[in-house]
């Protein structure tokens, strides 16, 4: 079922997230599976903000604005297809990322819809 989802990133992540960007472009909305609230993504420079959502009517409040750098993306993207693939194994890094990087959720969720 995920096999779909499997990603096979460049050395350096930077296709990838100029890709990730380019499908932002002036703005996305996608929902966390988790809530199903909608967050929405615009581009900040070179940074990718994640605001509330504008459009969708169960928008995911979001009282502090996060942004999203190149470094963090290319650390999550370093784990993603474990993630999804792995074992037991990959799950206590997988949550002690999470635990760590308030915007894990966010990129994970960009990188599973528009890559």
């Amino acid at each position: 079922m995920l096999l779909d989802r499997r990603i096979d990133f460049s050395d350096t992540k930077e296709k990838e997230w100029n890709e990730l960007r380019s499908k932002i472009s002036d703005g996305i909305e996608l929902p966390l599976p988790d809530s199903e609230r909608w967050f929405l993504a615009t581009l900040e420079g070179d940074k990718i903000r994640i605001d509330g959502a504008r459009k969708n009517v169960r928008a995911l409040k979001v009282y502090n604005p996060a942004t999203i750098t190149f470094k963090e993306f290319a650390v999550v993207a370093e784990i993603y297809n474990d993630c999804l693939f792995g074992g037991l194994d990959v799950l206590s890094p997988k949550l002690e990322l999470q635990k760590s990087m308030v915007n894990f959720r966010y990129i994970f969720i960009l990188i599973y819809n528009l890559l």
